[in-house]
């Protein structure tokens, strides 16, 4: 008989990608250690039919997880009483959502946390009450030294990688640079589009392709207009055919000025692509700095335009990271192991 656990998202729009892709991660091996994963989105949107499509039951109600929204909470607690689980696994909402839970007879709240920084309102993780919550997982050491209040479960994201790595020929003509991000500030976009215009100055040819949206996104079609590198400069939209764009890139390249745990840079990794980002969060808990991608100072451009000049000069070195990167991935950070690690956790509270 297997066990029933429903993951709650914020909502079904593109900003929970990442965390979707995660779920459904969970879920592929959910039921070989005896459980079953459902969603349940507090927002409509367009995730919805994507994690149906990936054989996700998911459900979505329209709450604002404030208890002050009555309606809303309600809507909720009749989903959860029709369709029961012993575990609720919340990804987003504070005390008023795991109380909700509670009251709709919920055995097991597990609260997970994504980021060392709310970004919806730029509070800080430590802040945050988790009355309520019977376990505390983190996405990394990163967040979960961050919460000194609570004693986190540090399980890191894992993705899919096969039994060998895929192959690549040595690429030629302009290095192409990939993002994958929602865009916000904080994701420092403008960054990159920065060094992309620094680098035509120098003589190094790259493209630099953005798969994203949000609310910067005007902006940075601006700042590229301004500097008069639309010929260097793509922007794609929000993609959802992740594991064909990554292997089109030559480096996936995270230039944030926060992160914890990107599963980007994982999925960059399992298609043997190097990544180049921030030494921010926990991604120096996954790149391995000159081994499988670089990391250079957060906000320093100059430094990003140094690094991907070198490896623009050095193809054989991009490939060997690749190598590396695939390996690391397929060794540590495998969607199995991230399920089998998560169902210990439930094995222990239930």
């Amino acid at each position: 008989m297997l066990a029933n656990c429903v993951h709650i998202l914020k909502n079904a729009q593109p900003e929970c990608t990442g965390i979707c892709r995660i779920v459904a991660g969970m879920a592929k091996h959910a039921h070989s250690s005896g459980y079953e994963i459902s969603v349940l989105f507090l927002g409509d949107g367009p995730l919805l039919g994507m994690m149906k499509e990936m054989g996700v039951s998911a459900g979505a109600i329209s709450w604002s997880a404030r208890r002050s929204d009555l309606r809303g909470a309600w809507r909720m607690w009749r989903w959860l009483r029709k369709h029961p689980a012993e575990i609720a696994h919340v990804h987003h909402g504070g005390f008023a959502v795991r109380a909700l839970c509670r009251l709709a007879g919920v055995r097991v709240v597990v609260q997970h946390v994504h980021g060392r920084i709310v970004e919806s309102n730029g509070s800080a993780a430590s802040e945050i009450n988790f009355r309520a919550a019977d376990a505390v997982i983190a996405c990394a050491r990163a967040v979960a030294d961050c919460l000194p209040q609570c004693r986190a479960a540090v399980i890191y994201a894992g993705v899919e990688t096969g039994a060998n790595p895929p192959e690549h020929a040595l690429s030629s003509g302009p290095l192409k640079l990939g993002v994958l991000a929602r865009l916000i500030p904080l994701k420092n976009v403008a960054g990159l589009i920065n060094a992309a215009a620094r680098l035509a100055e120098t003589g190094i040819d790259v493209q630099v392709e953005i798969a994203g949206s949000g609310p910067s996104e005007s902006s940075l079609q601006h700042l590229v207009a301004s500097l008069g590198v639309e010929d260097r400069v793509r922007f794609l939209g929000w993609r959802m055919d992740i594991d064909r764009l990554i292997p089109s890139w030559d480096v996936l390249v995270i230039p944030s000025l926060e992160e914890a745990f990107p599963l980007s840079a994982l999925e960059a990794m399992a298609a043997a692509r190097p990544v180049v980002a921030s030494r921010v969060g926990g991604l120096s808990e996954l790149v391995v700095d000159g081994v499988t991608g670089r990391l250079v100072p957060p906000g320093d451009t100059e430094a990003l335009v140094r690094c991907i000049a070198e490896l623009a000069r050095d193809r054989p070195r991009l490939a060997h990271m690749g190598d590396e990167g695939w390996e690391r991935v397929h060794s540590l950070f495998s969607a199995a192991r991230m399920m089998q690690q998560t169902a210990q956790l439930y094995d222990g509270l239930l």
